[in-house]
């Protein structure tokens, strides 16, 4: 697979937004820049749609800042050239303290909107929904209106690998919408949500969803119902609300979840799911004994 070049690197946060809508380019960002957007940009974006027409963006740990967002989101574009191999990595590419206040619709329900990006597997073009991120972070606070009967959708369906997420989720007013769901995948993640106004953590299942050997910290007191539809294997979940419905399908090694009362917890038949304590997650001899998969370092000789 090859890829054009953009002409010039971007070097500031507009350069950037301008690199990423020329099609069929590999936009490559400074090493371990900071772009400050709430100096730059301290009025946000409103009804704004960022298209994202590259084919790559490599981050090299670049850093965006205080970005503000309002009815705004990112956009993957499609191409009229399905012969194309099109497929989105974000590479270090970290986006921290953002704030993000978008109205409930199929069109802006998520920070990054999916579309369709034709792809080639042996030669036959298909068509894909999803981004490919690794090695990045994301920080911020979602504002979420309930308009809409369907789960909002954080990341919408972006495969993740080796990234780390922390966001605290705000419902703006009650009724419609009181679930949100987390991607599409999550591979050796780190996941710290708090979601106020919210009663259920939900994730649809489908073709290639999923998450294995990742962490999932979640926050809120209005949530009785985690429902956990997509395969997962060797996860460990924490729960500060008392949980008492699971939906489950599983493989591979079994996943714990923490929650204040563990013995509450009614689990599908044949689950691989093993509920448990706050202690219990932090007991190395207790996560031995029931099976969870954790490695202890070789002391090394004297």
């Amino acid at each position: 697979m090859s890829f054009a070049q953009y002409d010039a690197y971007p070097t500031t946060w507009d350069e950037f937004l301008e690199a990423i809508q020329q099609d069929e380019t590999a936009v490559h960002l400074p090493e371990n820049a900071e772009w400050d957007v709430g100096q730059t940009h301290p009025e946000g974006y409103t009804d704004t749609i960022f298209l994202i027409k590259c084919d790559r963006i490599y981050g090299n740990g670049t850093t965006v800042k205080n970005l503000k967002l309002t009815n705004s989101y990112f956009k993957l574009t499609s191409t009229a050239d399905a012969s194309a191999a099109r497929l989105e990595f974000w590479d270090s590419l970290n986006l921290l303290n953002m704030v993000i206040s978008n109205g409930y619709n199929a069109s802006a329900d998520r920070i990054f909107m999916g579309g369709n990006r034709p792809y080639t597997i042996d030669g036959e073009p298909v068509a894909i929904q999803y981004t490919q991120c690794n090695n990045s972070a994301f920080s911020g606070m979602v504002a979420v209106p309930s308009m809409g009967g369907s789960a909002f959708a954080v990341f919408g369906n972006m495969e993740m690998w080796r990234c780390a997420c922390n966001f605290e989720l705000l419902l703006r007013d009650t009724g419609g919408v009181t679930s949100y769901s987390l991607g599409r995948r999550q591979d050796y993640c780190n996941f710290k949500v708090a979601a106020q106004g919210f009663t259920e953590v939900y994730r649809a299942k489908n073709t290639g969803s999923g998450a294995s050997y990742s962490w999932f910290d979640i926050y809120g007191d209005d949530i009785t119902e985690l429902s956990i539809t997509w395969e997962m294997q060797a996860c460990a979940i924490r729960c500060s609300s008392r949980i008492t419905t699971v939906e489950k399908a599983d493989q591979g090694f079994p996943t714990v979840v923490a929650t204040p009362d563990p013995e509450a917890v009614v689990l599908p038949q044949d689950s691989n799911l093993i509920p448990c304590t706050d202690a219990q997650l932090r007991d190395e001899e207790w996560l031995h004994a029931a099976g969870f998969p954790i490695g202890v370092p070789e002391t090394a000789p004297e």
